[in-house]
């Protein structure tokens, strides 16, 4: 799979531009207006195809490592910031990924996971939806 773009985002904010060397995004210690605004819409920017892509509006999370285990289940989230929450935790973290073209594949860092995880999201499709038993 070609890879679409890299991005790390955190809660307490991170300001990103793009470089056009990269062809990416990266972060950037020169913010202006609202940070975390500008990272909604930075993350809605490079996640765009795959929600054209996403009929249902339904993810499958999978390997969010908290204090127990590792956590997986499903979204609904029709726009970029509802869907950063159903990847994330309530609090403050951080997440490293990488936006694929059916995917995205990331790492959650936070309070109960300081070295991250190996996360992916991906669309539910409407065959899995029926299978699975999602409404």
């Amino acid at each position: 799979m070609k890879t679409q773009y890299q991005f790390t985002i955190t809660s307490g904010c991170s300001c990103t531009v793009y470089n056009e060397d990269a062809d990416d995004y990266t972060p950037s210690s020169e913010c202006w207006g609202d940070c975390w605004d500008d990272s909604i819409q930075d993350f809605t920017n490079i996640t765009e195809h795959l929600f054209d892509a996403n009929e249902t509006y339904l993810w499958r999370v999978r390997g969010i490592r908290l204090w127990d285990g590792d956590a997986s289940g499903f979204v609904k989230a029709r726009d970029a910031e509802d869907l950063l929450r159903g990847m994330t935790v309530q609090g403050d973290w951080t997440i490293c990924g990488t936006v694929l073209e059916d995917r995205i594949e990331y790492s959650l860092s936070h309070h109960d996971a300081p070295m991250g995880s190996s996360s992916v999201v991906e669309i539910v499709t409407e065959e899995q939806r029926e299978e699975w038993g999602l409404y």
